[in-house]
């Protein structure tokens, strides 16, 4: 099967979401990592298209699509290494730091 068909059968059997769901609800529930999740929601279906085809065929034959799926979203989301850290995550860690800083200004002025 092509990468697409491979993925296209797990998005509308709802294991992808599941996986994404299930990993992030470690990271919390506050509205930049909801936000976060749907935009890393996008980026996994593009690492999957691009997959090695012989891999994800393997784990779709040996029943380890859960396991494989789940191995990426948790190599992306809890390293500092990596894609994901560094467009999400450390963006919203400085955005949240000049809120801070802001409001520290504002409250001094006063």
């Amino acid at each position: 099967m092509s990468n697409r068909e491979i993925v296209d059968f797990y998005l509308s059997n709802g294991l992808i979401q599941k996986c994404i769901d299930c990993q992030f609800v470690k990271k919390g529930k506050n509205s930049i990592e909801q936000q976060n999740k749907d935009d890393f929601f996008q980026d996994l279906i593009i690492i999957l298209m691009e997959y090695d085809n012989e891999k994800l065929n393997d784990a779709v034959r040996n029943g380890h699509m859960n396991a494989l799926v789940t191995r990426i979203i948790v190599n992306n989301i809890f390293s500092t290494t990596s894609k994901y850290y560094k467009e999400y995550k450390k963006y919203g860690e400085r955005a949240e730091e000049i809120t801070q800083i802001m409001e520290e200004t504002i409250k001094d002025e006063e």
